[in-house]
């Protein structure tokens, strides 16, 4: 039981962290660190009720990371357009469906490409 009370009191942390990036305007950073916490409490949730079992079976509205994480860029056609781990979040204009930033290991760019 004090693994998961140290865990939420961790959690408790950061959304005063989360509080603090919207009031200081760091909405990029603040997006990313909401998927964060959300994925970490849907975690603790699930041992909290005893119904995690070992493997971790993703809700159906759950973001996943993509399959195939670098693809072609749009900028300089190589294909080092590369996913950046920790960054999927909920679409603002489409509640359900997730994006994720990615950014080109060659040329610099950096776009949110739609997950699904």
């Amino acid at each position: 039981m004090t693994e998961l009370a140290s865990r939420l009191k961790s959690i408790r942390d950061r959304l005063a962290e989360l509080e603090a990036m919207a009031r200081d305007d760091h909405a990029e950073a603040a997006h990313r660190l909401a998927a964060e916490l959300t994925r970490e409490l849907n975690h603790a949730l699930e041992e909290a009720t005893g119904s995690g079992d070992g493997g971790h079976a993703a809700a159906p509205g759950e973001p996943r990371p993509p399959r195939d994480p670098v693809e072609k860029c749009p900028r300089c056609t190589l294909r080092s357009f590369t996913f950046q781990d920790g960054t999927i979040r909920e679409r603002p204009d489409e509640p359900g469906h997730f994006e994720a930033q990615y950014q080109c290991m060659s040329c610099g760019h950096e776009a949110w490409r739609r997950l699904g």
